[in-house]
């Protein structure tokens, strides 16, 4: 077959050669302009995300207003749903729900969209709920920043909502473009209820009139809910549609309107309340290095190509610059497409490198040029027909995929070195007149010798047929990968793929175009004449050094013992706990996060300080910031979390300034930080939300907080008692203040009010009451009632509010309803449908499965309350199904390994030998990878998988050419022959592990650059492990082939053919250098007993799965391992903070560090006696900035009793005024208190005593 393969190459040149400078010509023009290119593949599962926005909401009535209704009613039960888990914050429901594996994206958002049609039923208290486009699982593809000293926030945020937005969202591949910071244009009516008192108008008069002169509005209760039509005229000849023109445009025109249902026709809304254009409560902000702007995050679908989006937003960009005149637009907030640009150019440049300097090599050795041509057109054909195969089926160029081509490299490069080294030796014989095969005595031309072409065919199937084994073993090595589930399984199948396509590629090169370009290109040389002077060096120090080893097998035995203990060693010490590399990406994620309840001013304060210290740093080009979150976002979090974007200089030193940041993030007093990467931080959030974490969790279901973290407390008392259990904990649920309004229904009663008279009183004050839009050059803006901001400045505001009452009278909210701050959660998780908290805990010195039987006995004898349960949470019995399964395929590719060794070798105890060989090759890859760190990325597992391939081989081919000397007459194989033999394959190993290692050599001294973070770790193994393989190869195998035959049937094929003579009878080690150094090999006739051997190797193994256990092994645990974060600099600072230890129920004290009191700007203030707000006696009155609250709603202040000491003292307030409030005791008139950073104490002060305890 190898044979009519190789003929018909031969026969068909002209197309061979066609087809390969198509694949090339093409492969350099049109891949880099269309393949699709990225960091990462796409590793999140199937997911759909539903967002519903209720702005003024609380987190409990987001959950039961929004939440609960969706999940239980609506969402659960979706086709194919794997899991359903939500987040119910202040002002947004979350709800995600992920899909079993293989579903079909958008069969999935067909089944949630036919369930949301149903979504009538949800109270009005929010907008519709909002399906969120499919997204990648690296989404953000830009990050554009706008910033005007012209334009106000609103004309910016007009101009990015209504213009630029619709521009980009229909460039292809951008799936949804979030507007961070924006400001809506609202025309505002802002009321104050003493206003209102005064001039007899009540709040809903204000309402209906406002409603009812707009065209529309969404109030039902008000005409203008049904505006009608204009309709049209009938004339004799022509028809006239009538059109109404709204004559409000501005907020005067609104102003102007008269109020209904008043004595005093002449009265106006503008004379009862502030008409105004303003902007709706932000539920976030954004900081540009230029100041506050406007953000747009552009992400994009599953799959798109980040480059093509990227080169196409900013396309269309340009196009709208006219429109953008005072605007400064910065495109590169975030762009990931830098970075993959960069590394691609890093990847390049690596590869002109190599190729070149590894077909120079060959061609070297060979004394031929045309060697080498033939190498760099071979390996690059190879190549590039992988990266056709994959660019044809749609398969994007990652990381991995590259990855999986570095690794091929090695069997490519061997590919072509036993080939040139077969042609040369025949050649050579040939020129002797010794050359044997089956066109012996045909085809040959007057001198006696055969063509070139016949020699090439002869030589190049002779290899050919071994090598066709081990390319199998090398496939099923990357077989079990295949299978793996989860983020470990979607980063290791590209990697398997091109990997797997880069050697099957390689063998149809070897067998079409390399035979077609070396019969045409050396039948006119004397290749067989040249001998390169190192070779018989290295024959001479090989005859030297043979004596010692080969034939001393007890040595080889104890190199091996010595291999395989340091192997066995070491190993366990690699940390694999982080196997996905960490990128050297200069554009740094920082998440950051005050104590909850920061205000958003506040933390714009914190943000601006921060950002404007990494500003100063060296090697920081620019810093932008986003805090809270946008509609439609990927962040579930309130205004106290926030993420800065940080770009260094492309000449900074990336360590030195990334450990700059982590030390200036860490004197951040106030903000927990973590510095990270964007396809870092996604990969956590994947992790996480794949419930990665401790290797016990009891999870108690039920609603009331207080009763789950009573609950709670008792699984955990319960779980401590069992053995191997450590550490159980109940993880704190994150808590902050809020205002808690309760009507009094006796009290409500009295003034003729109900308990939703009051709720919606207070709803259009505090938080605004849409009443209509203003529909004007096709853009819509919202008219809001709402309070004045004089009405929402204090918390004493909500009690002092004046609630309309049917008499026309007016009653105190705080005499009607009792208002207090309670701790309310921040962001309400739900699991299932329910609430639920967890119990972690740990577990050691115990079997795992032992020790979640026992929790599982233990907890659910527990007793629990009404509508309470809990349940064992636990991936082990799906991880060790998945385990096994991979454990079953590992076996099976050892076995199918063993079978095609045993196929190639026809002997047990030779496929024994070399099976047993293969782990020892790659000891030196494990030495070097932990004496550089340790670490057991994927590029070290991939730089196993190249050691491995090139030991296959090379063992392959030795073990093979033991079995082709003349055996004794007793079947056993002669040790010096063995030595002769080992001797042919001397050039050839040291050849294939020079130009490997000259291949892997560049990406060792370019260091972990961008797109080096795979190859460089990959380079480092292959370095380690190409020495050990050598050693391997040419001493151990041989001298232990040398001992286990030592007995007739041994290792050595049995032979049917013809006896040996005498012609090599006797030989001595070296006698084989007089023919060029090898030794003269007899073929067996074709057909008959050998031929019939070689068709049964094709019985065993070619269905099962990969050699590398631990390999596989350890890529499984990409599943389940958690990236390690950026470590924080050490450093030997003084403290920022600390707090006096006092005993329970007294108010410590906090010391602060001078650069702390500095960073934060403290600054104090006395208490002054003055009227409240300007009338009325003189009382003692405290700045409300001033005031702080505790989870428990207590006031307090802090004082500062000497210099850098500060002291949280109660105070007790009384009425409040629009800047102060009135202290009625605990602090006298003139006491300095701290108004600026008062929140920062706050959180100081619990944050310490937390760490304290």
């Amino acid at each position: 077959m190898v044979h009519r393969i190789l003929s018909l190459s031969l026969t068909f040149r002209n197309l061979i050669i066609g087809v390969a400078a198509a694949v090339l010509a093409l492969g350099f023009f049109q891949l880099p302009r269309a393949a699709s290119a990225d960091v990462f593949p796409e590793f999140a599962p199937t997911q759909v995300q539903i967002q519903t926005e209720a702005p003024g909401l609380s987190a409990a009535e987001v959950e039961q207003l929004i939440t609960v209704p969706l999940e239980q009613d609506l969402l659960n039960g979706v086709a194919w749903l794997d899991e359903i888990t939500s987040e119910s914050a202040p002002g947004l429901s979350s709800v995600d729900l992920v899909f079993g594996p293989g579903t079909d994206e958008q069969k999935a958002r067909q089944a949630v969209q036919e369930r949301l049609i149903q979504v009538g039923g949800l109270p009005q208290v929010g907008k519709p709920p909002v399906m969120i486009q499919p997204l990648s699982s690296t989404s953000r593809v830009m990050m554009i920043g706008l910033s005007s000293k012209d334009a106000s926030r609103i004309d910016m945020s007009v101009l990015a909502r209504w213009n630029i937005k619709p521009r980009l969202l229909g460039v292809p591949g951008v799936a949804n473009v979030i507007i961070w910071g924006e400001q809506d244009r609202q025309l505002q009516v802002q009321v104050d209820p003493a206003q209102l008192r005064s001039r007899g108008v009540s709040l809903d008069q204000v309402i209906r009139t406002t409603g009812n002169a707009l065209w529309v509005s969404p109030l039902t209760f008000v005409e203008a809910s049904t505006p009608g039509t204009g309709g049209f005229i009938d004339t004799p000849s022509q028809r006239l549609a009538i059109q109404h023109v709204l004559p409000i445009t501005k907020a005067q025109d609104l102003a102007s309107v008269a109020v209904e249902d008043t004595p005093d026709k002449r009265l106006r809304i503008g004379d009862v309340a502030s008409v105004v254009e303003d902007h709706q409560p932000l539920i976030g902000d954004v900081t540009l290095s230029d100041g506050p702007g406007i953000m747009l995050v552009i992400e994009k679908y599953p799959g798109a190509n980040t480059r093509e989006v990227t080169h196409a937003v900013e396309e269309a960009m340009t196009s709208l610059q006219p429109g953008l005149s005072g605007i400064t637009v910065d495109t590169h907030v975030y762009r990931p497409a830098s970075f993959v640009d960069t590394a691609l150019d890093n990847v390049g440049l690596w590869v002109l490198v190599a190729v070149p300097a590894v077909s120079v090599l060959l061609g070297l050795y060979f004394l031929s040029w045309r060697v080498a041509l033939i190498s760099l057109v071979s390996i690059t054909l190879a190549e590039m027909a992988a990266l056709w195969v994959l660019y044809l089926r749609g398969s994007p160029f990652n990381m991995m995929v590259l990855a999986g081509l570095a690794i091929a490299l090695g069997a490519v490069i061997d590919d072509i070195v036993i080939g040139f080294d077969r042609v040369q030796g025949q050649l050579r014989r040939e020129d002797r007149g010794t050359g044997e095969g089956p066109g012996t005595g045909d085809g040959r031309g007057p001198d006696g010798r055969r063509s070139v072409a016949d020699v090439v065919v002869d030589a190049t199937a002779a290899v050919r047929r071994p090598a066709f084994f081990a390319t199998l073993i090398l496939l099923l090595a990357v077989v079990p990968v295949v299978f793996l589930s989860g983020i470990g399984g979607a980063f290791a199948r590209p990697l398997a793929l091109s990997y797997a396509l880069a050697v099957i590629a390689s063998t149809v090169v070897a067998l079409t175009l390399t035979p077609v370009l070396t019969a045409m290109l050396l039948a006119r040389t004397r290749l067989g004449h040249r001998r390169n002077p190192v070779l018989g060096w290295l024959h001479r120090g090989f005859d030297r050094i043979s004596p010692k080893t080969l034939l001393r097998p007890g040595l080889a035995v104890a190199a091996a013992a010595v291999l395989a203990g340091t192997g066995f060693a070491v190993w366990p010490q690699l940390d694999g706990a982080s196997p996905i590399p960490s990128l050297h990406q200069r554009e740094l994620l920082i998440q950051v996060e005050a104590p909850p309840g920061t205000s958003l001013p506040e933390m714009n304060r914190l943000g601006q300080t921060a950002a404007d210290q990494l500003r100063a740093l060296p090697g920081v080009e620019s810093v932008g910031a986003h805090v809270g979150r946008a509609r439609e976002s990927d962040q579930v979090v309130n205004v106290n979390s926030g993420e800065f974007w940080v770009n260094l200089k492309s000449s900074a030193d990336y360590d030195r300034t990334v450990a700059a940041i982590n030390r200036t993030m860490n004197g951040q007093t106030g903000l927990d930080s973590e510095v990270l990467t964007y396809p870092q931080a996604r990969l956590d959030q994947v992790r996480a939300d794949n419930g990665d974490g401790a290797p016990v969790v009891v999870r108690v279901y039920g609603q009331d907080l207080g009763v789950l973290r009573q609950q709670a407390q008792l699984v955990s008392k319960a779980i401590s008692q069992v053995p191997g259990i450590v550490r159980p904990q109940v993880p704190d649920v994150v808590e902050e203040p809020t205002l808690e309004v309760k009507v009094d229904l006796a009290a409500a009663q009295s003034h003729g009010i109900k308990p939703g008279d009051v709720r919606r009183t207070a709803a259009t004050y505090f938080s605004g009451l849409p009443v209509g839009s203003l529909y004007e050059e096709q853009k819509v803006f919202d008219v809001v009632v709402w309070g004045s901001p004089a009405t929402r400045s204090a918390p004493q505001k909500v009690q002092d509010l004046l609630i309309d009452t049917p008499n026309g009278g007016h009653v105190r909210l705080g005499d009607v309803a009792s208002v207090r701050v309670t701790p309310y959660p921040t962001v309400i998780e739900h699991y299932a449908t329910s609430r639920s908290l967890d119990v972690v805990a740990d577990v050691s010195g115990r079997d795992l499965n032992t020790v979640l039987d026992d929790v599982r006995n233990r907890v659910q004898a527990m007793p629990m309350p009404y509508e309470y349960h809990v349940e064992v949470q636990s991936d082990v019995a799906h991880q060790q199904s998945q385990d096994l399964r991979i454990a079953g395929l590992v076996a099976a590719a050892l076995l199918g390994s063993f079978l095609l060794l045993q196929a190639a070798f026809g002997s047990w105890r030779a496929a024994t030998l070399v099976l047993l060989a293969l782990p020892l090759a790659g000891v030196g890859g494990v030495l070097t990878a932990f004496a550089v760190g340790g670490v057991m990325s994927v590029g070290a597992l991939g730089g196993f998988l190249v050691v491995l391939g090139i030991a296959v081989r090379n063992l392959v081919l030795l073990v093979r050419g033991y079995q082709e000397t003349e055996p004794r007459q007793d079947g056993t194989v002669d040790p010096r022959r063995i030595v002769d033999a080992t001797r042919d394959r001397v050039g050839p190993v040291l050849l294939t592990a020079l130009a490997t290692a000259v291949a892997v050599l560049p990406a060792v001294v370019l260091g972990t650059i961008e797109g080096m973070e795979v190859l460089h770790p990959l380079a480092v193994v292959v370095l380690g492990g190409l020495v050990t393989s050598t050693l391997v190869t040419l001493f151990i195998v041989p001298a232990l082939y040398i001992r286990f035959h030592s007995s007739p049937g041994g290792l050595g094929r049995r032979r049917t053919g013809p006896e040996p003579g005498p012609s090599t009878a006797g030989r001595a080690p070296g006698a084989a250098a007089a023919d060029g150094g090898r030794t003269e090999r007899r073929e067996a006739p074709r057909g008959g007993p050998r031929r019939r051997l070689g068709r049964r190797r094709w019985v065993a193994g070619l269905s099962a799965a990969g050699l590398l256990l631990a390999g596989g092994a350890s890529l499984s645990a990409c599943a389940d391992s958690r990236s390690s974060a950026a470590p924080a600099a050490e450093h030997d600072e003084e403290p920022p903070a600390e707090i006096e230890k006092v005993p329970e129920g007294r108010i410590p004290r906090l010391t602060l560090a001078e650069d702390t009191v500095a960073r934060l700007h403290i600054t104090m203030e006395p208490l002054r006696q003055a009227p409240l707000d300007g009338t009325g006696p003189p009382q003692t009155l405290i700045p409300l900035k001033a005031v702080v609250y505790d989870p428990e709603g207590k006031t307090f202040a802090f004082t500062s009793p000497k210099p850098f000491v500060y002291l949280r003292t109660p105070v007790e307030l009384g009425r409040f005024g629009k800047d102060d409030a009135v202290v009625k005791s605990g602090l006298a008139k003139g006491t300095p208190v701290v108004t600026v950073g008062a929140a920062e104490l706050l959180g100081i002060e619990y944050e310490t005593d937390g760490e304290h305890e």
